[in-house]
C-alpha cells in the first residue's frame, strides 16, 4: 500500500513540474495522472471508512467495559 501511495505522489509531483515548466501535458500523461489521483482518493476514502468502523467498535467496547466495571 505504501508503494502505491509513493507512486501516486511521484505522479502528482511530475504533474506539478510539467505544469510549472509550461511544457503542457499529453493526453496519455493526463489520463495516467488523473487515474492515479482518483485511485488515491478512493483508497483514502475506503481507509477512512474502515477507521471509522473500528472507532465505533472501540467505543462500543469501551461502553460495555464501563458497564461491567460499575
Amino acid at each position: 500500500m505504501l508503494a502505491i501511495r509513493l507512486y501516486i505522489s511521484a505522479l502528482a509531483f511530475i504533474f506539478l513540474i510539467l505544469v510549472v515548466t509550461n511544457r503542457g501535458l499529453g493526453i496519455l500523461e493526463a489520463v495516467v495522472i488523473t487515474s492515479a489521483m482518483v485511485y488515491l482518493i478512493l483508497d483514502v476514502r475506503t481507509e477512512l471508512q474502515m477507521l471509522k468502523l473500528e472507532f465505533r467498535l472501540l467505543q462500543d467496547l469501551e461502553q460495555r467495559l464501563s458497564t461491567l466495571l460499575r
